[in-house]
């Protein structure tokens, strides 16, 4: 039974003899899957013989046993209508990467601290608490905001079923949170980097570099992608399994302009693999024999590339941070100011707001803002005045 109507409301009726009557709904299924609700009215009593608070817990009674031991009143709480109403709902839409993502922030940070709550119960003042405590324990802007925007959409969603008026979290705001350094990786550590790698990972590191694409469509690439110029996004991949079809955001699925620095590369790459087809991935795991099974040509995961292949190499030439797609991605952004508008970037990370570009991906170089300033001021400092019109003005006689 929905917390809105968990209690029901009675009503007084009758002209000579009167009566309480009760009134609450049930919650079915029709054939097709569709929820549909049912009013039920029911008798509870002579009014001469029964007082309201006593048709009320009658009522209740009722209730109870025809909801067949589901929760209500404050046993239905945030966790059994989250686990219960709205996961089952939500999560088959989600993509694996954001299943975890927001299944993690659920079970390890929503949950233990409002689960137990009953959902009638909660309200703005403990939803922004929560926050705050988030941040407290320095977690980052990121994971906060998750949080926000889960919880927020868990009880909206109990707004729309009726268990609740109105959405407690709608108007909480983020807290202020430590901020999360945002690494750019320095063009000639890029250089060194790339000079010290294997063939195939040289590749692939340029294409995460200037490509700037993201690494499931990397490791998603079939030969039937590359299209001469650009690749085409047919899939991505996801903890070493394909998926076809599935992009981030319908803008993933854009083409990605290849320079020419990477073409004579890629060409010889595709020689050496002359005999995969238009199906088969531009960079799967090498096949190896395991107990006489064949086994690889599937999707490289790519936090083992990085630990195996591309973080020893750093380390060894010193590389300062972390060298990841996300930091090769936002290298390429933070790079592209000096050759290129906002909107031009925008396009080849194939993001859907450029904001996105702008705040998350581009960070400032402190040379070019120097370079800017020192030129704003030369350029007023140094203007020459312009010659000014002398009117010579007559006495009229």
């Amino acid at each position: 039974m929905r917390t809105r109507h968990q209690d029901g409301w009675v009503e007084e009726r009758g002209r000579r003899t009167k009566r309480w009557y009760g009134h609450y709904y049930v919650y079915e299924q029709d054939a097709s899957g569709q929820e549909t609700r049912r009013h039920i009215g029911v008798q509870l009593g002579e009014k001469a013989q029964m007082r309201k608070w006593e048709a009320e817990n009658k009522l209740r009674d009722i209730i109870a046993a025809a909801t067949k031991g589901r929760p209500i009143g404050n046993e239905l709480t945030l966790e059994w209508f989250t686990r219960e109403r709205f996961l089952p709902m939500r999560e088959p839409q989600w993509a694996p990467s954001t299943h975890q993502t927001n299944l993690g922030n659920i079970d390890h940070h929503i949950l233990p601290a409002l689960g137990s709550m009953a959902l009638a119960e909660i309200d703005k003042f403990q939803c922004q608490v929560f926050l705050n405590n988030l941040a407290q324990r320095n977690f980052s802007f990121t994971v906060v905001d998750h949080c926000r925007t889960m919880l927020k959409a868990i009880l909206e969603e109990a707004v729309d079923q009726e268990f609740i008026g109105k959405n407690p979290a709608r108007k909480v705001v983020n807290p202020e949170t430590k901020e999360s350094e945002k690494h750019v990786l320095a063009k000639e550590d890029a250089k060194r980097l790339m000079d010290a790698l294997s063939f195939r990972d040289r590749l692939i590191v340029m294409v995460a570099a200037f490509c700037a694409m993201r690494p499931g469509e990397i490791f998603g690439l079939r030969w039937s992608s590359f299209r001469g110029d650009h690749f085409q996004i047919e899939g991505t991949a996801w903890r070493g399994a394909l998926r076809p079809g599935k992009a981030k955001t319908k803008k993933s699925k854009a083409p990605v302009t290849i320079p020419d620095a990477i073409m004579p590369i890629l060409n010889r790459w595709r020689e050496q693999n002359a005999t995969a087809t238009a199906e088969d991935l531009i960079f799967p795991t090498e096949r190896r024999k395991v107990k006489g099974k064949l086994i690889g040509g599937t999707p490289i995961r790519p936090e083992n590339w990085l630990r195996r292949r591309i973080t020893p190499i750093a380390e060894t030439l010193q590389i300062a941070g972390p060298v990841n797609f996300q930091v090769l991605r936002r290298t390429f952004a933070t790079n592209a100011q000096a050759h290129g508008n906002a909107k031009d970037v925008q396009v080849h990370l194939r993001h859907t707001d450029i904001s996105t570009t702008l705040n998350e991906y581009t960070q400032a170089i402190p040379e070019s803002v120097r370079k800017l300033v020192n030129d704003v001021a030369n350029d007023v400092l140094t203007a020459k005045p312009k010659a000014t019109l002398t009117v010579v003005s007559r006495r009229i006689q």
